[in-house]
């Protein structure tokens, strides 16, 4: 699992650790909504080479690794997961319970990038606070149930687990 704030490194970091993997399974969480985020998005392909698959799944990501054919699994991220869960009004509880059950039962290495939302202030709105609630909920979950927690703070790994 790597966290950490929007812009800290996260995803060059799962890239280079699945970089000694053969094939590898890109599971993209998010979609383009408006051109700054299709901007993002076309980046984050750019840094991908030809050992890359990629699955653009925004919801159903326990399917795509229990199908993944490669040998390492990037779900990136977690961040845009319960976003788009809350957007198009998914149960929470039955969504993660899945992936953990994919992540239990996968033979092959499985990297989560996720971003740790509570170093700010509390939002003020109230979808915003379920929001926050939502991804820190998951995030421990995912941690205490992780191998490895590595927390990206300006391009530096920091190791947590």
């Amino acid at each position: 699992m790597i966290t950490g704030g929007a812009g800290a490194g996260k995803t060059a970091h799962a890239l280079t650790l699945a970089a000694e993997y053969g094939r590898k399974l890109y599971v993209a969480t998010a979609e383009s909504t408006d051109e700054e985020m299709q901007v993002k998005i076309d980046a984050h392909k750019a840094e991908r080479d030809e050992t890359y698959q990629t699955a653009e799944e925004p919801l159903e990501i326990h399917k795509a690794v229990n199908s993944a054919d490669a040998d390492v699994v990037i779900i990136d991220c977690l961040t845009f997961w319960v976003n788009n869960l809350m957007h198009y009004g998914k149960d929470y509880d039955e969504y993660f319970e899945k992936l953990m059950g994919s992540l239990k039962r996968s033979a092959k290495p499985v990297i989560i990038v996720t971003n740790e939302v509570g170093f700010g202030i509390i939002p003020w709105d109230k979808e915003t606070r379920l929001y926050a609630k939502l991804l820190s909920k998951i995030n421990k979950q995912l941690a205490r149930s992780a191998d490895n927690v590595i927390m990206m703070v300006s391009g530096l790994e920091l190791r947590v687990k």
